[in-house]
């Protein structure tokens, strides 16, 4: 594992785990155990038999074996998903209109504390292009719908260049084989925790690519059901070593109710300290490069 605490990374081409510092991590005290800690991991290929699954267990089995891990409010789980050809700016659409419209289903599936969060803001409600102008979420999908650029969507999605949104897509600002980074997840204790918000993750990206036209989003209720039967009406294929495992998604979507979704809470006016505390976030990513270093490079694991 690579120590990219306070520095830069300087590790073997993403052949390896980086262990960094997040000063949005609440701890009883900053200057002893337990301490708040980002696990950031190498880059993994998805396909058949690719073990990337193996490797995310053993680190999880060293981690546990050797450190007490706990997590709280404070923390996430954020997934990076690319494609092996790019992302043409018609599939990219398809996820973002897809992103505006199963919004509902993603509040009715998530812990109360990743609600209406300053790191993972909504795409639609607390952004300046779509919520702040008071558009509806049919109107924010045709807007989506008229990009001219890949530059123009991505910058739809997250203005003035701010990750600080559930769905980051400023990785593809420079290049299509960038990734869109799912920042919604809550903390992750296990490696079950981990395959489970990878899983929705990429099986939504790609289900919105295979399905997520307009019209047939207008179909679709945006409930927790309704995002189940879009996802399997994807046909990804289930249960095939390196690839996509459903028993993931019904363990996220167990005990919640089809007919279950919830409206996004706007982020509204921050307290001092919280404005305080997400400044310095932003000028800390500015310091680390990390994910940037990594996301720069040809994929590890083939």
């Amino acid at each position: 594992m690579h120590n990219a605490i306070d520095q830069s990374y300087r590790g073997v081409k993403f052949a390896e785990w980086s262990l960094d510092s997040d000063s949005t991590i609440e701890t009883p005290d900053k200057n002893k155990a337990p301490w708040g800690l980002e696990n950031i991991s190498p880059i993994f290929r998805s396909f058949e038999n690719s073990a990337w699954r193996e490797h995310i267990d053993t680190m999880w089995r060293f981690i546990t074996t050797n450190y007490r891990v706990s997590a709280n409010s404070s923390c996430g789980t954020h997934v990076h998903l690319s494609r092996a050809g790019g992302f043409t700016l018609d599939e990219l659409k398809r996820v973002c209109q897809c992103i505006i419209h199963f919004e509902l289903a993603f509040e009715g599936i998530l812990p109360r504390d990743r609600l209406s969060n300053e790191y993972a803001r909504s795409n639609w409600l607390d952004n300046p292009n779509f919520g702040h102008r008071n558009l509806s979420r049919k109107e924010s999908i045709d807007v989506i719908q008229n990009a001219s650029s890949m530059r123009e969507l991505v910058l739809l999605m997250n203005p003035d260049h701010d990750k600080m949104f559930g769905w980051n897509f400023l990785y593809l600002l420079n290049s299509p084989h960038g990734t869109i980074e799912f920042r919604r997840g809550a903390a992750s204790v296990s490696s079950s925790d981990v395959f489970m918000w990878i899983e929705i993750a990429m099986s939504f990206v790609e289900a919105s690519i295979r399905g997520g036209r307009r019209e047939n989003l207008a179909k679709v209720p945006a409930t927790v059901g309704g995002l189940k039967w879009f996802i399997g009406a994807a046909r990804l294929p289930d249960g095939i070593p390196g690839l996509y495992d459903s028993r993931y998604l019904k363990r996220l979507f167990s005990n919640i109710p089809d007919g279950a979704f919830r409206q996004p809470v706007p982020l509204g006016k921050l307290s001092p300290a919280k404005l305080a505390k997400l400044k310095n976030k932003k000028l800390e990513d500015k310091k680390k490069t990390v994910i940037l270093s990594k996301m720069v490079q040809e994929p590890y694991w083939n």
